[in-house]
């Protein structure tokens, strides 16, 4: 009888021993395919992505007035300018206003039509294809009554506000700009984290007030240098024209200096 409980215990002792080797096996498993799948996620970044196409009711939309155009005429012949309109962003919206319906505009439109490329010198982000979507080639945003820049994956923006200064006079030295001028790419994302910190809170140097958002005001002239990593390095000269009822605004551009496209070591290197 006790050989007979002995070996009951011996034999339980064993199917207990190789079900807690079955529980460790799964749980090790269990936890490498987490690890693999989140892996996965980090590195399966590119999806299709369409760029929006606007309708030409949407495209008029976007021309600046022909006064704005009469306007603008004399800074419009120096090279690499040009007249923009800008509508503030807002979310995609499941059901249209009678208004937007009687302009013609989509759902999407002002998801659209608030960001602007200097790269590409057309609204959107600039993307088509299999990408990383985060990685857009747009400089410029309009939103909440701000301008927005370094707002992509991997890119850092600033913007200074020069007051009611006639922008064909400035250039890469003038005053407050030569702080833009001057920046060099970072070398690594750790550096480019603590830049984009430092963008976004703002920060003040030789009077002038630098920051990633500025508030649009009307007859003032900006400039922004935007760095996007492997896309484009810009610096960018601009003057508010215009501010609609509707919100949205006509800036005038002029592109200041292109610089050599940075390179830095992202976060997944």
């Amino acid at each position: 009888m006790r050989l007979a409980a002995a070996a009951l215990l011996v034999l339980c002792s064993a199917v207990l021993g190789l079900c807690q080797a079955t529980d460790s096996r799964d749980e090790s498993e269990q936890t490498n395919e987490i690890t693999s799948v989140k892996r996965r996620v980090l590195l399966r970044r590119n999806v299709w992505v369409s760029e929006y196409r606007f309708t030409s009711e949407e495209k008029r939309l976007l021309e600046p007035s022909s006064f704005d155009q009469r306007s603008a005429a004399a800074i419009l012949q120096l090279p690499e300018t040009g007249l923009v309109r800008l509508y503030p962003w807002s979310r995609r919206r499941m059901l249209i206003s009678v208004g937007d319906l009687a302009d013609g505009r989509g759902p999407d439109f002002n998801a659209h039509a608030c960001i602007y490329s200097f790269s590409k010198e057309r609204h959107g982000s600039g993307l088509n294809g299999y990408v990383d979507p985060r990685l857009g080639w747009a400089e410029l945003k309009l939103g909440e009554g701000k301008f927005f820049t370094g707002f992509t994956g991997e890119s850092l923006g600033v913007i200074v506000s020069l007051g009611d200064v006639p922008l064909e006079i400035v250039t890469p030295a003038s005053d407050g700009v030569i702080g833009l001028t001057n920046i060099t790419p970072p070398a690594d994302n750790l550096e480019a984290t603590v830049l984009s910190h430092r963008n976004r809170a703002g920060f003040e140097m030789e009077k002038f007030k630098y920051g990633s958002a500025l508030p649009v005001i009307a007859n003032t002239t900006y400039v922004l240098r935007s760095t996007s990593n492997r896309r484009a390095d810009l610096l960018i000269g601009f003057r508010v024209v215009r501010e609609d009822p509707e919100g949205s605004v006509t800036i005038v551009w002029r592109k200041l200096k292109t610089y050599p496209k940075p390179t830095w070591k992202s976060r997944e290197e």
